[in-house]
């Protein structure tokens, strides 16, 4: 098994019945041929799930596809070379079946003779489509060049209860669903139930007569479908009632005329909703699969997600000094007015950091810039019902600052005057950056308004030692320069950096320094990655650290950042090389790597 250094990704399977006799962890690269060798010696079955699920890629080859295709053919070769192993079962996806551009209708039978075409799915940009069909198609041939006994298994979405304690990227759209969303992706998934996919594994290797593909889809449904079972099942639940018409859909000739300003559009009937199509169960029942009926799966995801209020994301904030005796802590909705009138109430200040930090979203609005701007405006709501409140202050972003599409060149001093430009930025489709400038708009809009004393903080890439037991995702860039993760390369990519510390005390002293106003840039330094690699090399010389930049371009140039406002209210920034070292230390001591 290919495991992480993060301890938490792995002691939910560690805490199985039997694990501690029979389950042994292993780590290998998937890119290092060989690294499996010592993994399946003596093995008679094979089972080979390990592929990156990401949507969205700087580098699709190296993030997405090589680790895919070169990983499954590392495997597969580790395999060869072991005499005992009767068959090798790979985790492929409905995702090398159905892509192909052909029209997809309610009278079409997807099966097990459908491929998806990676000409097609590189054109659309569907780069985990590319990496998995990519995968299946090299397995194969080697498979059948060296005659192994392969089966692969094409699960759809995969849903229902949840193992580890985070949520998975599948069960999101689930998630969204019932979490506030107002409006509905027109959107069709194929779905299927995590223990169905179990079981077809086992019976992929123990049946003796299984061969080749495996379509594992419970059924294809819209997500009006799966809105329509959810409210039977919770009619207290506040879900969405409209239909909206995402930007991005792509071979949809039916909808296209009625495109004009899609991502605005709503859409209040069925007339526009995507077609359903059909995938064949037969083979799958061949393995004596009787897929879990579609009601199941959703209560059960439900319920698995309601006792998923993790409470890792808070328990390291309770164990601080003077917790027990202090802090509060309370559950409140972002999208829904008043929800924040207690927690408020009695409060001379409000520090509101809470927006969503999504990369890759389906639907944008929903996701992110709804919770963003509705969100901060119903904590400025709440703020204005209560007299004792002196200050509020908002942790916006340096993502609001300075994505306006002018030239960012070393001689630019990019200041608290400049603001990112929304047009550009939905043009780019970098829809985080659109939250955050809607939110910081929204929010000083209203501040003046009703005359509240707002500050707004705007932090560059946050690093620095971590507080959290989890990764997240501003120190995710340092972490895969030192792990590597396959990668022979770095991207062309330029950061502003600031220490986690320095951002916390800029918070406390916007709120107690009485001068304190208007907006605050906190970067200690612009920096190009390959800067943060000579000091990472430097800080750690045995790290085997890349040293080629992902293209051939120039480097991204730097540019700075004004410190003197930030400068104003006492804050002395951190060097970028103590963060970088503080970060690894704190990485070292949460377990996420070994230097």
């Amino acid at each position: 098994m290919y495991v992480t250094d993060d301890p938490r990704k792995t002691e939910h399977l560690l805490s199985l019945d039997g694990a501690k006799e029979r389950l042994h962890l292993f780590k290998a690269g998937l890119l290092d041929e060989g690294a499996f060798d010592a993994i399946v010696d003596g093995c008679e079955g094979v089972f080979h799930a390990a592929s990156p699920v990401l949507l969205s890629a700087n580098d699709p080859q190296a993030e997405i596809i090589d680790p895919a295709a070169k990983g499954t053919l590392n495997v597969l070769k580790s395999c060869v070379k072991v005499p005992s192993i009767k068959r090798v079962v790979v985790t492929s996806s409905i995702a090398s079946v159905a892509l192909n551009g052909k029209p997809l209708s309610s009278d079409v039978v997807v099966d097990e003779t459908w491929f998806s075409d990676p000409v097609y799915c590189e054109q659309q940009k569907f780069w985990y489509m590319v990496s998995k069909t990519l995968a299946e198609e090299a397995a194969w041939k080697f498979a059948k060049e060296n005659r192994i006994d392969l089966v692969t298994l094409h699960p759809a979405l995969v849903i229902g209860p949840l193992l580890q304690p985070t949520i998975n990227l599948s069960v999101k759209p689930i998630l969204n669903l019932i979490t506030g969303a107002q409006t509905l992706p027109n959107e069709v998934y194929t779905f299927v139930d995590v223990r169905d996919v179990a079981y077809s594994h086992v019976q992929a290797f123990d049946v003796p007569s299984a061969r080749g593909r495996y379509c594992l889809v419970q059924c294809v449904a819209h997500l009006i479908d799966a809105l329509k079972i959810l409210k039977e099942l919770y009619p207290s639940l506040n879900l969405p009632e409209k239909i909206r018409v995402p930007f991005y859909l792509m071979g949809a000739s039916e909808l296209l005329p009625y495109m004009v300003n899609a991502s605005r559009m709503i859409c209040e009937d069925d007339n526009h909703l995507l077609p359903i199509y059909q995938v064949s169960k037969e083979k799958a029942k061949s393995l004596g699969v009787n897929f879990i009926p579609f009601e199941v799966i959703l209560k059960d995801t439900v319920e698995s997600i309601k006792k998923k209020d993790d409470p890792k994301k808070t328990e390291h904030l309770l164990s601080l000094d003077g917790a027990k005796e202090r802090l509060h802590l309370f559950k409140a909705n972002l999208l829904d007015e008043g929800a924040f009138d207690a927690l408020v109430d009695g409060c001379e200040g409000v520090f509101h950091t809470a927006s969503p930090i999504l990369l890759s979203v389906n639907d944008p609005q929903a996701e992110l810039i709804d919770p963003a701007v509705k969100g901060t405006l119903n904590v400025l709501k709440s703020c204005l019902k209560v007299a004792s409140i002196k200050r509020v202050v908002v942790t916006s972003s340096f993502a609001s600052v300075a994505a306006n599409g002018k030239p960012l060149t070393p001689d630019v001093v990019v200041d608290e005057t400049w603001f990112s430009d929304v047009a550009y930025c939905e043009q780019q489709k970098l829809w985080y950056i659109v939250s955050k400038t809607l939110a910081e708009e929204a929010a000083w809009k209203f501040a003046n308004e009703n005359r509240i004393d707002l500050v707004t903080l705007h932090p560059g890439l946050v690093i620095g030692p971590l507080l959290q037991p989890t990764m997240n995702l501003s120190v995710e860039p340092i972490l895969k320069l030192i792990t590597g993760e396959g990668r022979q390369t770095f991207p062309n990519t330029v950061y502003g950096f600031v220490d986690v510390r320095d951002v916390a005390y800029s918070h406390v002293q916007a709120f107690e320094v009485p001068s304190a106003n208007g907006r605050y840039c906190l970067v200690e330094r612009v920096a190009h990655l390959i800067e943060a690699l000579k000091i990472l090399k430097e800080l750690y010389p045995s790290l085997n650290l890349p040293e080629k930049c992902e293209d051939d371009k120039p480097l991204s140039p730097i540019y700075q950042v004004s410190k003197e406002k930030a400068k104003s209210l006492g804050v002395n920034f951190i060097p970028l090389e103590v963060s970088l070292k503080d970060t690894v230390e704190s990485l070292k001591e949460k377990g996420f790597v070994n230097v």
